[in-house]
């Protein structure tokens, strides 16, 4: 569980230094081609929350799951997780309307906008680096959200198993 909360830790911070980036002219692709990594990390952390969490949650109760499953987790960690859902759909809106509906692609050697390989228009290597990082905020949105919500879970897990905090800031 400790490495499962440390890889949600380390995966929401580098969500939201890809994310963040993107704001300042970065295409997070160019600048780091393992960024990717993030979304399928999602699976390693999130897979074991939910089987870890099954057990909390009985027919009855399945409407108090996220009281029950955050429980011990400081109340900052569950704010900090209201903030990045309502962001999450913004942000999703939002780099759809920047992306044009489309996605960038390298077809037959010319970068282009395209919509499940119908090509919406061609693009310069500036667009199309915009346009990358674009699309790395839009994922990025929702991985914040995920890692975000693994670390208050696994958080207030790792805390049923011990009196002890898991983290401490001196």
């Amino acid at each position: 569980m400790r490495v499962l909360f440390l890889i949600s830790v380390i995966g929401l911070v580098a969500s939201a230094i890809a994310h963040f980036s993107t704001f300042f002219g970065i295409n997070p692709q160019r600048v780091f081609p393992s960024v990717w990594v993030l979304h399928v990390l999602i699976f390693v952390v999130w897979f074991p929350v939910v089987i870890s969490c099954r057990k909390l949650c009985t027919n009855d109760n399945r409407k108090d799951f996220w009281k029950l499953a955050t429980r011990n987790s400081p109340n900052w960690m569950k704010r900090l997780c209201v903030i990045f859902f309502v962001y999450a759909f913004f942000n999703f809106f939002c780099a759809f309307v920047l992306s044009e509906g489309g996605n960038p692609s390298e077809i037959d050697g010319r970068k282009v906008l395209s919509n499940h390989g119908e090509i919406i228009r061609e693009l310069t290597d500036e667009e199309y680096d915009q346009l990358q990082a674009y699309e790395v905020r839009g994922f990025s949105g929702h991985w914040m959200v995920f890692y975000a919500a693994g670390m208050t879970v696994l958080y207030s897990r790792l805390r049923d198993d011990s009196d002890k905090p898991i983290v401490t800031v001196t």
